[in-house]
């Protein structure tokens, strides 16, 4: 499998663009502002975009939702549909940036276990506390997982938004990463990928 990644928007989110060999089916993890023109200029031409994934719905995870959705006409899986919570509104707002444009999850994860994307074999981690929503997608047979704004290279996300808990993420954190081969890959929302082995070495929340 061949993966890029894209940086972009207020915040320098990451999204990750997935490209399994022989499937002829992409797969992409989140849509910061400017992933669909990226994704556009990325796209194998005998490739399609099949599925976005979030990650959580806050606005910088999903700026370009709606965009990703209405150029490739991929279904949107995420934890639950929009509402004005999930993606922050209010304090978007605040901050001067744009209102999300309107897009529709078309296949609620809730609390599924394991999901078929791209033509891979997915499990998927419910871990609130960041954001109600929060899920991490983990591909076993590659040993990497996508985590947004769940786990990051020496901390954790911050829990001051709604739904947000200390307590909640780092259990969370505990329970479905932490027992991952050391080995695994950790992609973040933002900032540098990491390893399972070195947040349990080096990670002061995780002590």
């Amino acid at each position: 499998m061949r993966m890029l990644c894209y940086t972009g928007g207020p915040v320098a989110c990451n999204a990750y663009l997935l490209l399994p060999e022989g499937t002829g089916k992409a797969v992409l993890i989140d849509a910061p502002e400017g992933v669909a023109d990226w994704v556009a200029a990325q796209l194998p031409a005998d490739m399609r975009l099949a599925q976005l994934l979030l990650t959580h719905q806050h606005f910088d995870h999903v700026q370009d939702a709606a965009a990703v959705q209405r150029r490739f006409g991929c279904g949107i899986s995420a934890f639950c549909p929009p509402d004005d919570e999930l993606t922050l509104a209010a304090a978007a707002a605040a901050w001067g940036l744009p209102p999300t444009p309107p897009y529709t999850v078309d296949a609620p994860v809730g609390g599924a276990a394991t999901g078929d994307w791209g033509g891979m074999a997915w499990q998927v981690f419910s871990i609130p506390g960041h954001s109600r929503d929060g899920l991490a997608y983990y591909l076993p047979a590659e040993g990497v997982v996508f985590v947004g704004d769940i786990l990051f290279a020496g901390a954790v996300g911050r829990t001051d938004f709604p739904g947000g808990s200390m307590r909640t993420l780092t259990e969370g954190i505990r329970r479905h990463l932490l027992s991952l081969p050391p080995a695994t890959r950790v992609c973040c929302g933002h900032g540098p990928a990491t390893t399972i082995g070195e947040e349990l070495l080096t990670n002061p929340y995780l002590s």
